[in-house]
């Protein structure tokens, strides 16, 4: 976004969403008079809930279009705006903001509801979601509008905000210290029409397609949890886990399982690689344990590890996959178990992907897979 003709794609480092890319540009929408009328307040303003149950928060994180997206998805936000804070012109234009020569910064302004999201919560996504190392500067966009900031609305947001920046900063999980500025918000200036919910409207748009597509469906997949709908999938999760009255012990597993599956999930087996049902499988769903059918895996979490079995990096719930010493071959490794039924899955290692770092390497024959449309089922 680069004075209203280009909108570079911003970096991330390491230790956040794995977002990168080859920087793509794309020429900006037009500011014709008509484009360039404001959001009407209201859309600061929530339309679903009563106004006096909602709180505040402003965020810049480079790029908008980008911030905007992310955040209309989580649960318990109920309003997203785009626009201007932290400059002293009244009313500022995109161009104007971009030029650099008023001190606004790019931002997004939302509601949310603390009973369904804390603001601590806000700010992981906040830090995940952009560089917060490189100041005044999100990958190609340089300037003080691209800055990274907090402007908090009470003393408890700027506490909240700069306790947990020097966590991240004394935990090394940047490869250099963060720069975030944490200011006192005073004023919020929407920004033009065309900008607000930008995604949403402009799906097939170059840069929504080939940009904000991809880093979005990352987002979904590190923030599943976090998402809109999805208390009613961890309801059915917890459902299955822990509120199944079958006794497992006394099931007769030789019956129930083919000798495949048998062999690996009872008595521990290996089954050989890239001979295997899942291993290449790329289809979208949900791999629940062969044995009780507990959901285990999300297919968003399935990577190519190229070992030659399913491998995933992080379980539907970590509830349903528990963890056992194993001895076995002269070394010292983690086996997974269903946490149910007790099925032996595999093993995980601590050399996956980001942003978990785990790699949960799992035999075809100890899964079910159920295969289902994206965003079908709200337990994804």
């Amino acid at each position: 976004m680069i004075h209203s003709t280009k909108k570079p794609l911003f970096a991330v480092v390491a230790t956040a969403i794995i977002l990168g890319g080859t920087i793509i540009v794309s020429n900006a929408p037009s500011s014709s008079s008509a484009e360039r009328t404001r959001a009407p307040q209201a859309a600061v303003e929530s339309q679903s809930r009563p106004a006096g149950e909602l709180r505040k928060a402003t965020f810049g994180g480079g790029c908008f279009w980008c911030t905007e997206a992310y955040y209309q998805q989580l649960q318990g936000v109920y309003s997203v705006t785009s626009g201007y804070s932290g400059g002293k012109k009244e009313n500022p234009t995109y161009e104007e903001v971009c030029g650099g020569i008023t001190g606004h910064a790019e931002v997004i302004h939302l509601e949310y509801d603390p009973k369904e999201i804390s603001y601590a919560e806000l700010l992981e996504v906040f830090w995940k979601t952009h560089d917060p190392t490189t100041l005044n500067q999100q990958g190609a966009d340089i300037g003080t509008q691209y800055r990274s900031v907090v402007f908090h609305h009470d003393e408890e947001q700027k506490q909240q905000a700069e306790e947990l920046k020097t966590k991240l900063n004394q935990s090394g999980a940047f490869a250099a210290p963060i720069v975030t500025e944490i200011s006192p918000f005073e004023k919020f200036h929407a920004a033009e029409q065309y900008h607000q919910d930008y995604y949403e409207r402009n799906p097939s748009q170059g840069y929504c397609r080939a940009v904000i597509g991809p880093k979005l469906e990352k987002f979904r997949q590190v923030f599943q949890s976090k998402l809109k709908g999805a208390d009613e999938g961890a309801a059915e999760t917890e459902s299955a886990a822990d509120h199944d009255s079958t006794d497992w012990s006394e099931v007769n597993w030789k019956e129930k399982l083919t000798p495949e599956q048998y062999h690996v999930t009872r008595n521990a087996g290996t089954e050989k690689p890239f001979a295997n049902e899942y291993w290449d499988n790329k289809s979208h769903g949900v791999y629940h344990c062969v044995c009780c059918r507990l959901p285990l895996f999300h297919s968003t979490t399935k990577y190519k590890s190229g070992t030659g079995w399913p491998s995933f990096y992080q379980p539907v719930d970590e509830k349903h996959v528990s963890e056992h010493e194993d001895r076995k071959l002269f070394s010292v490794r983690v086996e997974t178990r269903c946490a149910r039924c007790e099925a032996h899955l595999g093993h995980v290692f601590e050399d996956g992907p980001h942003p978990t770092g785990l790699r949960y390497c799992m035999n075809s024959a100890a899964l079910h897979f159920v295969e289902k449309e994206p965003d079908s089922d709200t337990t994804e």
